[in-house]
């Protein structure tokens, strides 16, 4: 399908300076043939689509030619649908490339709003998918099954045939989801199929469909027409994974549900359009390096001239020891909200000026490398050099308790669905057949504030999704801690601490001695996994959502009068040791597996934390759930004025 590889065929455009004639023909009715090529052959290569059919798709868009059924027609036994060919289907006729029409496109997010809100769509799709039993139209009788209770069916059923692309909207990756029409989602599934399929974005009218085309030289009358319900995945585990959605009537091959121990084709830290960094020189010592001399003469009469991009740490900057200033030629400390990458010219250009960066610290504020970086703590000192390459051998391991051996104690068990989707899948189906609970939380790698995230128990949706912008999947977290809401109930909530990194080698590491709060909105239980209120604590971003305010000191107060078996001074214990935990194995590799020392870096990080209960509820376990690049602190700053001027005289001057 056209999936992540589609943001970066929109990226072709602006190399080509195309993007004047994009602009020019978006909402046009008809485009000429060489424009509509120049716009979408890539999609076309992409998708293996031959040559010669390249005009026949082009006409039949403009014309709005659905004419498959001139070759095809849908049987059924009652129970079974079958697509057959009516004709002679040869492979070299141009025409014979078909449109299959998306009877719905969506977002994920939204399934239940959309059947609910569009009449007659439950029913189409209970008919469809053959949820429930038809009545004598050939749609769900509410009566039967009531209108909800097929809501929460069609929920479930839909990723078995729903297929995803993915489209630049601004500067935002959007996932979107589609099912074919009755003809596509009919049209069975064989090893060896005689038809492929794959979406088509048409950029200029703005809408999808898809296109089917022969993949024999010749399908001969009354032949079953079918397809490749893996999409034409050549890899044998991601195959197998993708397969595996359709368990109840494909044959999985679970020894294939393996991921392939080389550790140079499997390279997370350059995937991606990551780019690598200019490392700073070697320094004998901090002591002696301009930077830190620098630092070291600060006085009131002489403050350090911080520059930020954000208004509200200027205006914040209030201690004598600092001067905020307009540019960053007239800083002495560079906080920037943009990541940095140029160490090395920075120490040739600007030796007396620190920024708030560590080289390489995406290895912490990446969700997948974060990942990475946990299980690296399960492994032996000795162990870490090779630890790419053991952690794979691992991720095959047939012990039961694989999954669990790979993560510390305060990582939920997780994988980074671009690696490492048949592994998963594999232990998703472990955990399904010892009768555990598979609910999941799927994260995009390198998004905040809770964007691209969902909760689900569906493997058709989390396999589906692995195959737009890149995600890694955890574990949900089954048995939170809650917090008890008077004017809601039990509800989840997560703790924000705020560390300074003041050095890497030695690491000198600090948390902010005031964290904070956030909560749901409703009370917590394992299902409606679409309600975000109730699954998720970020409130601050939806203006519809109430954002519930406690500072630290009346939470601990609440909270030792809900937990009095279990004082915070324990739980807070628990978090600096995770902190310790995490950071030291971070730092203890090289670039690009791991962060390194600069004597003109400092960093401020938000780590997102969440409680859980362990198996018979007698000990809460901290869990990190991401940590945060310059974070937002507007919070932070209105209710603690001082708290730049705290945190930069922690790194910069030492108190």
């Amino acid at each position: 399908g056209i999936n992540a590889e589609y943001g970066e065929f929109l990226n072709y455009f602006q190399h080509y300076k195309l993007i004047h004639l994009l602009s020019n023909m978006i909402g046009q009715d008809a485009v000429d043939y060489q424009d509509f090529l120049t716009l979408h052959k890539p999609q076309l290569v992409h998708a293996g689509v031959p040559a010669h059919y390249y005009r026949t798709v082009y006409e039949k868009i403009e014309l709005e030619k659905y004419d498959s059924g001139s070759y095809m027609i849908m049987l059924t036994d009652g129970d079974n649908w079958q697509v057959q060919s009516t004709c002679t289907i040869d492979s070299s006729d141009a025409n014979t490339i078909f449109l299959v029409d998306h009877c719905w496109t969506f977002y994920a997010e939204q399934v239940k709003m959309a059947l609910r809100g569009i009449p007659g769509l439950a029913q189409r799709l209970a008919s469809l998918t053959g949820v429930g039993y038809p009545d004598e139209d050939g749609y769900e009788s509410e009566e039967e099954t009531g209108l909800e209770e097929l809501i929460e069916r069609l929920s479930e059923k839909i990723w078995d045939l729903a297929e995803t692309y993915t489209i630049q909207k601004d500067d935002e990756k959007v996932t979107v989801c589609y099912m074919m029409d009755e003809l596509g989602c009919r049209i069975e599934h064989s090893g060896t199929p005689n038809m492929k399929i794959a979406p088509f974005f048409h950029i200029t009218k703005q809408f999808a469909v898809s296109l089917m085309w022969p993949a024999e030289d010749e399908i001969p009358p009354e032949t079953p027409i079918t397809r490749d319900l893996s999409m034409g995945e050549l890899d044998p585990g991601k195959r197998a994974a993708r397969l595996a959605i359709f368990r109840e009537t494909v044959e999985v091959d679970r020894e294939a549900l393996r991921v392939e121990e080389d550790k140079e084709k499997l390279n997370p830290y350059k995937m991606y359009g990551r780019k690598e960094q200019t490392l700073p020189e070697d320094c004998p010592s901090d002591e002696d390096h301009p930077a830190t001399i620098r630092l070291r003469a600060t006085s009131p009469k002489d403050p350090i001239r911080v520059f930020t991009d954000l208004k509200f740490m200027a205006d914040a900057l209030s201690d004598p020891m600092f001067k905020a200033v307009n540019s960053d030629k007239d800083a002495d400390f560079i906080s920037t909200s943009i990541n940095f990458d140029k160490f090395k010219e920075f120490y040739t250009d600007h030796p007396t000026k620190t920024i708030n960066q560590f080289p390489n610290e995406n290895i912490v504020c990446c969700k997948d490398l974060l990942l990475k970086v946990a299980r690296r703590c399960t492994l032996d000192p000795s162990e870490r050099d090779n630890c790419d390459l053991i952690i794979l051998q691992k991720l095959n391991s047939s012990s039961p308790t694989w999954a669990q051996d790979l993560h510390p104690w305060w990582c939920p068990v997780g994988f980074d669905l671009v690696n490492e989707l048949p592994v998963f899948v594999r232990h998703y189906l472990e955990r399904e057949d010892a009768g555990l609970d598979n609910t999941w939380i799927i994260k995009p790698w390198n998004l905040s504030r809770g964007m691209g995230t969902y909760v689900t128990s569906n493997l058709a949706m989390i396999v589906k999704l692995a195959y737009t912008y890149p995600k890694l999947v955890q574990k949900y977290i089954e048995r939170p801690v809650l917090f008890y809401r008077g004017d809601v109930g039990r509800v989840k909530f997560d703790v924000r601490y705020v560390v300074l990194l003041r050095s890497v080698k030695p690491l000198k590491i600090y948390k902010y001695n005031v964290f904070w709060l956030r909560f749901a909105n409703k009370t917590f239980s394992l299902d409606e996994f679409d309600e975000y209120e109730k699954h998720f604590t970020v409130m601050n971003y939806k203006e519809e959502a109430e954002l519930k305010q406690i500072g630290d000191l009346e939470f601990l107060e609440m909270y030792e009068q809900q937990y009095p078996d279990h004082p915070w001074s324990g739980v807070d214990k628990k978090i600096c040791a995770m902190i310790r935990e995490c950071f030291e194995s971070a730092s203890s590799l090289s670039p690009p597996r791991g962060m390194t020392h600069s004597a003109q870096s400092r960093a401020i990080y938000a780590l997102d934390i969440m409680l859980k209960w362990n198996s018979d509820e007698t000990e809460m376990i901290p869990q990190l759930l991401e940590v945060n690049f310059n974070p937002d602190n507007q919070r932070a700053v209105k209710y603690h004025p001082n708290f730049y001027n705290h945190c930069l005289k922690t790194l910069l001057c030492d108190d």
